[in-house]
């Protein structure tokens, strides 16, 4: 999975109203490409949910803020605890960026590919 991949897909949601027949199959072929982004969607939805895994995972208390525990200073402790997991959270949000702006254009691409549907239904409608 690639951006030069999901380009390749996206050339293919053209139209062209020129006949029937023709709409037809342009319409099968959108359908084609819709369905090969929904395809890269779910991998993305994956990477993204292996990322959440590994930031989940991840999270341990570390051996400053157990020391500080069992030395009776529970409040430094507390607060190793929620920077560590507000750094888990940053990296979290940093690693799975790309994987969120690449969703959302696969989700214009659909919703494009849904607009191309729709005229073509409304040409082989006034055609009729």
């Amino acid at each position: 999975m690639n951006i030069q991949e999901i380009q390749t897909i996206a050339n293919q949601l053209t139209l062209t109203l020129d006949s029937p027949q023709s709409v037809k199959l342009q319409v099968k072929q959108i359908n084609l490409a819709q369905k090969q982004l929904r395809a890269i969607k779910k991998e993305v939805n994956a990477q993204i949910g292996q990322i959440n895994q590994e930031a989940s995972q991840a999270y341990s208390d570390s051996v400053v803020s157990v020391g500080l525990d069992l030395f009776g200073k529970n409040k430094w402790a507390g607060r190793v605890r929620a920077e560590t997991r507000r750094m888990i959270e940053r990296n979290k949000k940093d690693a799975s960026q790309p994987y969120m702006e690449l969703k959302d254009y696969i989700d214009q691409l659909i919703l494009e590919g849904d607009k191309l549907k729709l005229r073509a239904e409304q040409y082989l409608l006034s055609g009729e």
